[in-house]
């Protein structure tokens, strides 16, 4: 196992890998964009914007200097909100292509879907960075709770030696990692999970109950098994950790920023308004938009049906009334349970 890594990433997520990885004896560089950040946590062992009454361990050294922190180590977690990802690399590409292209690990550790065009991101990475080897971490993971030191679990998918040197960094007495090798259903599972937080936030604002939660996150996972087993994955993998757990954690607590968003909207404030306050990016707003458009953009035939996460996108782009949105569900035709599609 190595004893350096780098975290691309000062949000609430990439503090609170880094931390992970320092209380394991990792040296660790992380790329603050924000300068403030970056002195906050070299000065005062702490990121005041995200966890202001957390004290960072020691061994993490923040620095606004890429090129400085990607040569810090050959074990990259990239934890950059999916819709800054493509800006973020091909402004750079010199400098990553310089520091992935000897079989360095790229742990990506967001959940999200590319726009413009539509595209996972597993896959755009492994385009765009084919020197590096590809991961995949997930998890129903609050960093903020991660941060206060109360347990919590996590899968790496990939190659299983890669996988297993990634667990071994992380793995510690609060903090379980378990391997697998599905990299399509844990990064299905991991931004399917998001969408539908944005709705099990709209129900319990809406005061709609927990029958109606308990439905939209079993009707939810029957979507997301669909999607997977669409784009190759497999679906018996959204019965582990980056699957089920994540969904039940994001459709059951405030601290989710996806259903932080969807309770805002059940309270009549726009997209605009409520994205515009959050210093967080809740990854289920672009990722309901993404999987609309993703059969214009690629001609497909034998798209998976996807009712929940339609009548999400239309709520959350189109304005639509949730109670609207709510009625369709319940009165579509009648099906088995079995149904797959």
């Amino acid at each position: 196992m190595g004893n350096k890594a780098t975290v691309i990433g000062s949000g609430s997520w990439g503090t609170a890998i880094a931390s992970l990885l320092a209380i394991n004896n990792i040296s660790v560089s992380i790329y603050c964009r924000n300068n403030s950040i970056a002195e906050d946590i070299n000065s005062h062992r702490k990121n005041s914007t995200y966890f202001p009454d957390a004290a960072l361990p020691e061994g993490i050294r923040a620095t606004g200097n890429l090129i400085e922190a990607l040569n810090h180590s050959d074990t990259v977690y990239l934890v950059v909100p999916t819709k800054f990802i493509r800006s973020f690399i091909l402004s750079k590409m010199d400098v990553w292509r310089n520091a992935c292209s000897s079989g360095n690990l790229l742990v990506n550790c967001t959940k999200g879907l590319l726009l413009e065009p539509t595209q996972r991101t597993d896959d755009w990475l492994a385009q765009t960075l084919p020197g590096a080897e590809l991961l995949h971490l997930s998890g129903p993971n609050l960093a903020s709770e991660i941060m206060a030191g109360l347990p919590a679990a996590a899968v790496v998918c990939g190659r299983p030696q890669a996988a297993a040197q990634v667990q071994q960094q992380l793995l510690s007495e609060r903090f379980r990692v378990y391997t697998g090798t599905d990299m399509v259903g844990v990064e299905v599972s991991g931004f399917y999970k998001n969408i539908l937080a944005i709705a099990a936030g709209l129900l319990t604002e809406l005061g709609l109950g927990n029958n109606a939660r308990a439905a939209l996150i079993t009707r939810g996972l029957a979507e997301m098994s669909r999607l997977t087993a669409y784009f190759g994955g497999d679906p018996a993998s959204l019965s582990g950790l980056a699957g089920l757990g994540d969904l039940i954690v994001t459709c059951s607590s405030e601290l989710s920023r996806n259903f932080q968003v969807g309770m805002r909207l059940g309270r009549g404030q726009d997209l605009e308004q409520i994205e515009s306050e959050m210093t967080q990016v809740a990854e289920g707003v672009q990722a309901s938009r993404a999987l609309h458009e993703w059969p214009a953009d690629h001609g497909l035939e034998g798209w998976p049906d996807l009712p929940i996460a339609e009548e999400v996108y239309s709520i959350v782009h189109c304005g639509t009334d949730p109670r609207a949105a709510l009625s369709r569900l319940m009165t579509r035709p009648p099906r088995s349970e079995a149904t797959r599609s």
